[in-house]
């Protein structure tokens, strides 16, 4: 986007409700200046971040103030104390070493405010009003959420890729056939949080569900496979996606470090489409199923080693292969051909021999993950 564009107020943003606010009200700077570099002395670009410190608190405080206690806000999924993605591996002397290396290389991600998704694309995406500064009720799957989603949900959902065994893959029926945006099942009401702060964003008691739009009637009863492993009574009850997911992207061995300029920036060993069904080793009442499909991610134990040495002193506590909804959903897939397709392939399982080039810290941690065949 180039600078010209990126800046560009249209002259339909004054006739939307935001501008009957000057100019800087929101933003700061010097009316009425006689030069440029007057006018813009002192003033915010950004002035929607920081949220209950922002120009948007004002007039939207309940949802500012919902929304700064979630994971698009916060980074409490990968520091918090107990189950956290990082620091739930690394023991209590390391854990307020990796705090600022957190913030550093992985809290930059995170939405910096209301107008990330209202009125630009990102900051993590280099920014740049989407229409001319005209407000957004909905964020855009384009032009903001694949901003921050690309790596795996852009991939997925539009069908990009090519899974090594498998070969090329469809865009997600939602998007092939239903033509969703990411709105229509990240509602409004869950994207802005309903209060309490989770520390994954499983555990919020709302999530998108397969069964707000397909329901258990007697058409889907019909089926044979559902009627096998798709209800509370069922001898093995499946995650909807273990029949209807095709590939889907995962990441192994992420380094963190500084280049020589000082600047923080991180590799993946490898980033490649795969799918594995593994154990629920976190059921709960939101995840009850016995089986679900399980995504590899990058952290391992060396990941902050430029850092801290041995700073994921806990690792195994934590599995590698979590739990996963991936955006790559298909009516008709590989291991949902045939009941043989999966009771008698044992390469749509997650199995040890999975695992044996692994460390062995990184198996240990996949235990109760894995499936014996």
């Amino acid at each position: 986007m180039g600078p010209d564009i990126a800046v560009l107020v249209s002259d339909e943003f004054f006739d939307t409700q935001h501008a009957r606010f000057r100019c800087v009200e929101c933003h700061g700077g010097v009316e009425p200046a006689t030069s440029r570099r007057e006018a813009h002395s002192d003033m915010d670009p950004v002035p929607s971040a920081g949220y209950e410190d922002s120009v948007c608190y004002a007039c939207h405080a309940a949802t500012v103030s919902r929304f700064a206690r979630t994971l698009h806000a916060e980074t409490r999924g990968l520091s918090g104390d107990t189950e956290a993605i990082v620091l739930g591996r690394a023991g209590a002397e390391n854990r307020s070493a990796l705090v600022p290396v957190l913030d550093r290389q992985c809290g930059q991600c995170h939405v910096s405010g209301c107008g990330d998704c209202h009125v630009s694309r990102p900051r993590q995406a280099e920014g740049g009003l989407i229409d001319g500064h005209v407000f957004q009720r909905s964020p855009s799957t384009t032009l903001n959420c694949v901003g921050c989603h690309g790596s795996r949900v852009e991939r997925e959902f539009i069908g990009r890729g090519e899974d090594v065994d498998r070969g090329e893959r469809k865009p997600d029926v939602h998007r092939l056939q239903a033509e969703k945006e990411c709105v229509d099942c990240h509602t409004r009401e869950w994207i802005h949080g309903d209060g309490p702060p989770y520390d994954a964003r499983y555990d919020n008691p709302e999530p998108p569900r397969c069964v707000n739009c397909h329901e258990a009637s007697d058409q889907f009863m019909a089926v044979e496979y559902h009627r096998e492993h798709a209800h509370p009574l069922a001898e093995v009850w499946l995650q909807c996606q273990v029949c209807h997911a095709q590939p889907y992207n995962n990441c192994a061995n992420c380094h963190v470090a500084d280049d020589d300029g000082g600047l923080p920036y991180y590799v993946n060993e490898r980033s490649y489409f795969g799918f594995n069904i593994g154990r629920n080793a976190a059921r709960s009442a939101e995840r009850p199923w016995d089986y679900v499909v399980v995504r590899r991610v990058p952290v391992f134990s060396e990941t902050f080693e430029y850092y801290v040495e041995d700073a994921l002193d806990r690792f195994e506590v934590l599995p590698t292969y979590k739990y996963a909804t991936p955006h790559s959903i298909a009516r008709r897939t590989g291991q949902n051909a045939s009941c043989e397709a999966c009771h008698e392939d044992d390469t749509v399982f997650l199995t040890r021999e999975d695992l044996n080039e692994l460390p062995i810290e990184e198996q240990r941690a996949n235990e109760a993950v894995v499936v014996d065949r």
